[in-house]
């Protein structure tokens, strides 16, 4: 039977780079460092009670686990690394038998009173919680932000010997999560350095939550997201962006939108579009202080509630449209543009008919997979926001939005990535996971890579890599140095064989999504999130 359970569980450090076996071959172009983060841990041995444990429920909840894949120039080579990114917080859930801090997904104890919740909830409004302030006291390893912005007061107080590193990498990476919560990682042995929140880099970052993908303009290297601040019957949401000098701008406040789980949001040239999709939080969001996760605090599905789209100009500022069209749920943006000739925005998403996908990433499913219990992934959808400037309204009004297309499942995509020369600007490629629900394979998360042609999305062009039993992670698009066209380069992901029980580096030809080497391992790398890859470049220090 093939089976994905095993990236599910523990995994081991490997602090100490190992270099991996060898088979076909790497382009000679090819150098750099894939970084990959996510779950490692999910079960901590209790210190009051070495005889029990601590399972994490939730796949969102898994303690966090970075990786490091270094190809090395000029030689048939690939080193590895990882490291447990919170295990003071680890150690936090193993004294106190709990995880002490709101989560994702971990239900609380069933035997816990509702007077006990309800004064719990009102001391958290009182004095709210706030992450440890020990560099792994937080876990935060959802996705990685090589360099970003507005960190430099904050490494000019790390102790001296960590700024010394000399090496051709980043000089620094920032984990992110869907909370107001950060954490500066070093680039060679991936050591927790500061934890930090996005009000510690701007006091107006006030909220709650963020989107763990935030965004980067290509042109001006400026960083942008989301902080919403839960309360009152409506959030604020304040969108702003981050310079490379550290100075922050608030570019739009929305107050009338409800609070929601929000993984990302999209940018183009021109706009920030942050979509307001069906994931809203119960009780103006204060319901998460009651449940203690979100994922339980998230209203039922109503199918005649719309979802939303707020346009926000990033040079002037302020929310310029919206839009609405009938309910969906979302991780991951695709792609977003603005239409060339025209006053349109183009957004593609992997959507979902709704939420339910949520609960369906629980572990005791994700680890029992089968034809009766499988994991949904999202279609492919294209959205066009018509005639964004002729608007009136200011955005007080709201537009129905466009639908394109929406793909079959057969072409469904998750973990989305592209060229990235070609965000935020027209595009033709998108690379993901996908899965055949081919007999025999109905145990597994993903069991193939697919290569869309958003350009004739519904002409059946789409090209897939796939080996029976094997679960492939997220594909990170490399492009070739100096290469003319846009699907120029190579895909690597991360896959786990569940017929040896072990993991190793893939690289395809993006072109024709063949393979060319593989890096094999002797164990299993947990499945995780999302990566970054860092092309070699000159020494610079952190």
């Amino acid at each position: 039977m093939h089976s994905s359970a095993a990236g599910f569980e523990d995994a081991p450090e490997q602090r100490v780079p190992v270099d991996l076996a060898i088979q076909g071959t790497i382009p000679s172009w090819l150098a750099g460092v894939l970084y990959r983060t996510g779950p490692g841990t999910y079960h901590i041995p209790s210190s009051t009670n070495p005889s029990q444990s601590i399972d994490i429920q939730h796949w969102f909840d898994g303690l966090g686990m970075n990786h490091r894949f270094e190809i090395h120039p000029g030689s048939q080579r690939v080193s590895y690394s990882s490291r447990k990114s919170c295990e003071d917080f680890e150690s936090d859930i193993s004294k106190q038998g709990k995880i002490p801090m709101v989560s994702f997904g971990q239900q609380p104890d069933i035997c816990q009173s509702i007077f006990r919740k309800f004064f719990t909830t009102f001391q958290q409004l009182a004095s709210p919680i706030q992450p440890n302030d020990s560099p792994s006291g937080v876990n935060v390893s959802v996705t990685l932000s090589p360099d970003m912005p507005g960190w430099d007061k904050i490494i000019e107080g790390l102790p001296s010997e960590v700024k010394l590193h000399d090496h051709s990498g980043p000089r620094y990476l920032v984990a992110k999560t869907d909370a107001d919560m950060l954490q500066l990682l070093d680039p060679l042995s991936l050591e927790p350095l500061a934890s930090a929140t996005y009000k510690t880099l701007d006091s107006r970052l006030d909220g709650q939550l963020s989107a763990a993908h935030s965004c980067r303009d290509k042109e001006t290297d400026e960083f942008y997201n989301f902080s919403c601040k839960l309360g009152g019957r409506f959030p604020t949401y304040k969108v702003f962006r981050i310079n490379g000098n550290g100075a922050v701008d608030i570019i739009a406040q929305i107050k009338d939108a409800p609070p929601s789980y929000l993984h990302s949001f999209a940018m183009t040239s021109k706009y920030v579009i942050l979509a307001i999709w069906q994931a809203h939080i119960a009780g103006y969001g204060l319901s998460i202080l009651y449940n203690q996760n979100i994922a339980q605090s998230i209203e039922k599905w109503k199918p005649n509630v719309d979802s939303l789209f707020y346009v926000i100009d990033k040079k002037n500022g302020g929310v310029i449209a919206k839009y609405k069209t009938p309910p969906f749920f979302c991780f991951h943006q695709i792609n977003a543009y603005d239409d060339p000739g025209k006053d349109d925005i183009i957004i593609d998403m992997s959507v979902y008919k709704d939420h339910s996908v949520i609960n369906s990433l629980y572990l005791d499913k994700l680890r029992t997979l089968s034809l009766e219990n499988p994991t949904p992934i999202g279609r492919p959808r294209r959205f066009r926001l018509a005639s964004v400037t002729t608007s009136p309204s200011r955005g007080k009004t709201a537009r129905d939005a466009q639908v394109e297309f929406t793909l079959s499942p057969s072409e469904s995509i998750e973990l989305p990535t592209i060229n990235p020369s070609n965000y935020h600007q027209p595009y033709r490629y998108a690379y993901g996971v996908n899965k055949s629900f081919s007999p025999g394979l109905e145990h597994t998360f993903a069991d193939r890579i697919i290569k869309l042609d958003m350009q004739d999305a519904e002409g059946g062009g789409h090209k897939f890599w796939g080996v029976p039993g094997y679960t492939p992670s997220e594909p990170v698009f490399v492009p070739r140095p100096d290469g003319k066209a846009e699907d120029d380069g190579v895909v690597l992901s991360v896959v786990l064989d569940g017929n040896q029980g072990k993991s190793m580096l893939i690289i395809l030809d993006a072109q024709n999504m063949e393979e060319c080497a593989r890096a094999e391992m002797k164990t299993v790398s947990p499945i995780n999130f999302h990566g970054v890859w860092s092309q070699k470049r000159r020494s610079s220090a952190l």
